[in-house]
């Protein structure tokens, strides 16, 4: 028996297909030469299958079950969902919260272990705490709160190891047990072995270690089978913890989407939830049987994909194609590459385990995903409330200064691009005279530019017009440390950035930064050339493939030496 598709999954197409007659026509325009589906210019369907259909196929094809026309005028246009948008918690978040229980569910066991063992004609309860310290007038048992801590400390550690706390695991109680229950005996046996060796042994009862062993280990499968039931029949706790996916049939008949679908909308698929299938180059009758076979919303062509990828809405694109189309997953995984998603592919032979679970190949992963990216987070934060308690007083003598330098706003406003290629408001202070202001970067800044103010060029040469990002990185448009970020249409001598070198939106994989390596490099200042863009991608692609913490505190240590010297700023 099948689940029904998710409410979410619904939403998204009914978002998605209203918001299609908003999208620029050249962007359609662009992926019918591509070869990627979407409708030409002008047209008024929300999608129009690839190989030349004509106006009575295509009116056909979007009357057909699961297409809808949204033109001006159709009901559909301009539509607002209220559907929860939000992804699933941080990997890392969801198993500290899951860890907890678990070491809630093992202290309770050794409490009980020592309620039942207890005594009630010997006085207080033996309860494990440390050696020596007096309950209720008598002293509790030697070293059983130090084997317990020890104990479920390993008992986690050895878990997270075998993937207890991986996000999919959390909807199999099968899986769960084959991580947890090896490591609670591991962990006990480590425990044992350890006091035996450091002559510890004789102040833990025997007896309550048996007893405590066996609660723990019926208090796990309790405890996790209770979360299983909650995570596989609650939509909000299954939101916590499964991605959002989309199916991208890419070449053959259809047939392997259909089936993909069949198992992801079954038991098998619970640790994912599945938005929709986008065409990603179907023939016109594969599409066509698609629509009718499918039990999952059709999202609409790769355009559409796309501008949920700028939105944040995807977590994993699943690739559905066979294997000889090896040119044309190339062609997707590099046009897909210059977002932050994860790119799985599911052919028939990988899209059933032989224990019914989904089996998905890895093609690329998000980069500074986990931990890196909790970690990223954390530091982006702390680092931003620091600079702002240490910046406060300068920046408003700053304010004021430009408030008596020239007339205008304090605060210049300009359109950057962001995360995935959303675009978003970046904070500066306002450094050119108020008419001469230049929002779309028609010509970049030069030494000793007209249009630059007297304290405007104080604060370029130290860059201290660069302060008011401090709120962009709290209110998460960017981060202390990345690529920085790059206004619409900026040149690079007589050549959009984008068309100088290919690999220039892949920099838009991860949050744009107040400095980077390719700032520390010298590589800061106007474009004049196709070579200095050039040299400012290869250094922030670096950047991403190769982060860590310690590249982040030497680009900021290198950053205020930078500064200081006020090298490249004009």
């Amino acid at each position: 028996m099948s689940r029904r598709p998710d409410p979410e999954a619904t939403a998204a197409a009914r978002r998605h297909r209203a918001r299609q007659p908003a999208a620029a026509p050249q962007a359609a325009g662009m992926a019918v030469a591509a070869g990627l589906g979407g409708s030409a210019p002008g047209d008024d369907l929300v999608w129009q299958p690839i190989g030349g259909a004509g106006p009575a196929e295509t009116a056909g094809a979007a009357a057909a079950p699961g297409w809808e026309a949204a033109g001006p005028g159709s009901r559909t246009a301009g539509r607002r969902d209220a559907a929860p948008r939000r992804g699933p918690l941080p990997p890392p978040v969801l198993a500290l919260l899951v860890g907890a229980l678990d070491l809630a569910l093992l202290s309770v066991a050794g409490l009980l272990a020592a309620l039942v063992l207890a005594d009630p004609l010997a006085g207080p309860m033996p309860v494990p705490f440390p050696a020596g310290e007096e309950i209720g007038g008598s002293h509790a048992p030697a070293g059983i709160g130090g084997a317990l801590a020890a104990a479920s400390s390993l008992v986690l550690v050895l878990a997270a190891a075998r993937g207890a706390y991986r996000p999919a695991a959390l909807f199999s109680l099968r899986r769960q047990m084959r991580a947890l229950l090896p490591a609670l005996l591991g962990a006990a046996g480590f425990t044992a072995f350890a006091a035996a060796a450091l002559g510890a042994a004789e102040g833990i009862d025997l007896r309550w270690g048996g007893m405590a062993l066996t609660l723990a280990a019926l208090a796990l499968v309790l405890g996790r089978g209770a979360l299983t039931a909650l995570m596989r029949s609650s939509p909000r706790a299954r939101a916590a913890a499964a991605p959002r996916a989309v199916i991208l049939a890419a070449g053959g008949d259809g047939r392997q989407a259909e089936r993909l679908v069949a198992l992801l909308t079954g038991p098998a698929g619970r640790a994912v939830r599945l938005l929709g299938i986008v065409d990603g180059g179907l023939t016109p009758r594969a599409s066509a049987a698609l629509r009718i076979a499918a039990r999952a919303p059709l999202l609409g062509p790769m355009d559409t994909l796309l501008a949920m990828l700028r939105e944040g809405e995807v977590d994993q694109v699943i690739l559905a194609m066979p294997w000889v189309a090896e040119a044309r997953g190339l062609a997707l995984l590099r046009r897909l590459g210059d977002y932050a998603v994860d790119i799985r592919l599911a052919p028939d032979l990988l899209a059933w385990h032989g224990r019914g679970e989904v089996e998905l190949t890895p093609l690329a992963d998000r980069p500074i995903a986990g931990w890196a990216a909790l970690f990223k987070a954390a530091e982006d934060y702390l680092l931003a409330l620091a600079a702002l308690a240490l910046t406060a007083v300068p920046m408003a003598l700053i304010a004021l200064a430009i408030r008596l330098d020239s007339p205008g706003p304090v605060l210049f406003r300009q359109r950057r691009i962001g995360l995935n290629g959303r675009p978003f408001d970046v904070l500066k202070f306002r450094t050119m005279y108020h008419d001469a202001a230049d929002p779309t970067v028609r010509c970049q800044v030069r030494e000793g530019d007209p249009r630059i103010t007297p304290v405007g060029a104080l604060l370029r040469r130290t860059s201290l017009d660069e302060l008011p990002q401090i709120f962009n990185v709290l209110r998460g448009e960017m981060s202390v440390v990345g690529p920085r970020p790059h206004a619409p249409g900026t040149r690079a001598g007589e050549k959009p950035f984008e068309e100088v070198t290919p690999l220039y939106a892949a920099r838009h994989r991860v949050k744009p930064g107040l400095t980077g390596l390719a700032q520390v490099r010298g590589w800061r200042g106007p474009t004049e050339t196709e070579e200095k863009l050039i040299r400012r991608v290869e250094s922030d692609l670096e950047y991403i493939e190769n982060w860590s913490p310690w590249l982040d505190v030497a680009i900021i240590l290198r950053t205020l030496v930078a500064v200081a010297r006020m090298r490249n700023a004009c």
